[in-house]
């Protein structure tokens, strides 16, 4: 079936959406043209979509859990997706693995726990999915999320807010709160979160599990809905690091079914879980003073972290204070990256034009429709982000978002420099301990969206620079979780693992 042409007065409704101002003459030789040029897409449109292997599984979708199985709301569905024949001697055989709901599993929903995209169901799945499945991995939950993962507080899902492991009175954090909870909950053994200003290690430092970031373009992304593609993470979480080690060397690796553009030419997985062991005697860890004194800093959680770094000195690492100026400016960075780059991915289906990556033809398709009948069904942080970007877009021309990206390499050289001389780097993950869930938005959409981004000024750092960067849970404070996290040189996730992994052995 041919594509519709457009008419005369459609042409000229464009033009003036765009700028170009048309005349009647130049409408009336234009149409005519443009429709001919249409007969292209046309051809275009017999040609079938390449396709993406799938791994042969089984793929069982089941339902919703009710709130007696999962009181804390991190599952969106409980599911059974296994390999077949069985891989019955692979790295993740026996482990029941949860998949945050932006990851595509073939033949299962995902929705971003959104109602933009309620009825789409992949018909791909990430490459990180085959190669859980391929590894022995039994996908066995879609876990919540916060909505299109644009929080870090774990209470804009469109299922209902996720609940602390805790205290179901607070907030988990997000955005990948059902990654962590399910973790917590023993709802599962290992989990996948995706990660843009720290939502892995946000919800692992406010839920009391460990959750690693990885350098930036050690996992593929292929098959993800991610937010800009110079701050999309995907990275385990899990109860230990050994079992973050684990997942990790399963999903690292050179994407071997598409071109995924975060990733370099080349990208070496070494063993994690081998170089885990060892002593940390003489490892040089810098304890950032910027990291302790970010908006939000509070004394319980500075005082916790640095008897964490006081730890790890008495375990023979070298460990002293350093200032790194240059650390202030995340926010403001980050801010326009994600708003600005994240609308940017949103409006064209989550799919960047220009680059060799797999595009998701029907994803893209899904997310148009739901833009166009489900808009106002946002969450209210949402809906903020949206119009704060369309605004800078349109009023300040994109200048903003192309300041930080530049800024965010000085940024990245900054680090880059302090690596030169210390191994790793160490200040909370999030500054303060998990905040009380806050009222429902049509009570109070300001403390709605005050809770969602107030955590972010040390992990977001990571995302900009693409550093690897763990967290792990250090002792309470009020009886509430809070994460150390240490980040280490681009491509060393070894040096980080193996530093935590001490860490937490020694507690």
């Amino acid at each position: 079936m041919t594509l519709r042409r457009p008419d005369t007065k459609e042409l000229e409704q464009i033009g003036k959406k765009t700028g170009i101002e048309l005349t009647q003459d130049e409408l009336a030789v234009l149409q005519p043209i443009i429709a001919k040029v249409l007969d292209g897409y046309d051809v275009l449109d017999q040609f079938p979509d390449p396709v993406r292997e799938v791994i042969p599984a089984v793929r069982i979708p089941s339902s919703r859990p009710e709130k007696a199985e999962d009181p804390l709301n991190g599952i969106v569905r409980y599911c059974s997706v296994r390999a077949t024949p069985l891989v019955e001697s692979g790295i993740l055989s026996n482990k029941n693995i949860g998949l945050k709901d932006t990851i595509c599993v073939a033949g299962l929903p995902m929705t971003c726990a959104s109602r933009l995209l309620y009825d789409y169901t992949s018909d791909i799945d990430a490459t990180v999915t085959k190669r859980i499945l391929e590894a022995g991995g039994h996908i066995t939950a879609i876990l919540n999320t916060d909505d299109f993962a644009f929080s870090g507080g774990g209470h804009t899902s469109v299922y209902g807010a996720g609940l602390n492991p805790v205290d179901p009175t607070y907030a988990p954090g997000g955005s990948s709160h059902g990654s962590a909870t399910a973790i917590a909950s023993n709802q599962v053994d290992i989990t996948l979160g995706g990660d843009q200003g720290g939502s892995i290690r946000i919800p692992a430092s406010f839920s009391g599990i460990v959750g690693h970031k990885p350098t930036h373009g050690l996992v593929p992304y292929t098959g993800i809905v991610g937010f800009d593609q110079t701050i999309d993470h995907v990275g385990p979480m899990a109860s230990t690091v050994e079992d973050c080690a684990l997942m990790l060397g399963v999903i690292a690796g050179k994407d071997d079914t598409a071109i995924d553009p975060r990733q370099p030419t080349n990208v070496s997985v070494p063993d994690y879980i081998s170089m885990l062991s060892g002593s940390i005697k003489g490892l040089k860890i810098a304890i950032v003073k910027e990291g302790f004194e970010t908006a939000h800093a509070t004394q319980s959680v500075n005082a916790a972290v640095l008897g964490a770094a006081e730890k790890l000195r008495s375990m023979g690492a070298d460990v002293a204070e350093i200032s790194i100026p240059m650390h202030t400016r995340v926010p403001p960075l980050w801010n326009a990256i994600a708003i600005e780059g994240g609308l940017s991915s949103f409006n064209s289906g989550h799919a960047a034009y220009q680059t060799k990556g797999y595009y998701n033809a029907r994803l893209i398709s899904a997310m148009m429709r739901g833009l166009k009948t489900h808009s106002h069904d946002l969450s209210p942080t949402a809906k903020m982000g949206a119009l704060v970007a369309e605004y800078m877009r349109t009023k300040y021309d994109g200048v903003f978002y192309a300041r930080a990206q530049n800024m965010s390499r000085i940024l990245t050289e900054t680090y880059n420099a302090v690596f030169e001389n210390v191994d790793l780097l160490l200040m909370p993950t999030t500054p303060q301990r998990a905040h009380k869930l806050p009222a429902l938005p049509e009570i109070d959409r300001k403390e709605h969206i005050d809770q969602a981004l107030n955590m972010v000024a040390n992990t977001a750092a990571f995302d900009l620079t693409g550093h690897p960067s763990i967290s792990v849970p250090v002792h309470s404070v009020d009886g509430m979780p809070i994460g150390l996290m240490l980040t280490g040189r681009l491509f060393d996730d070894a040096t980080v693992l193996r530093a935590a992994h001490a860490y937490q052995q020694s507690c």
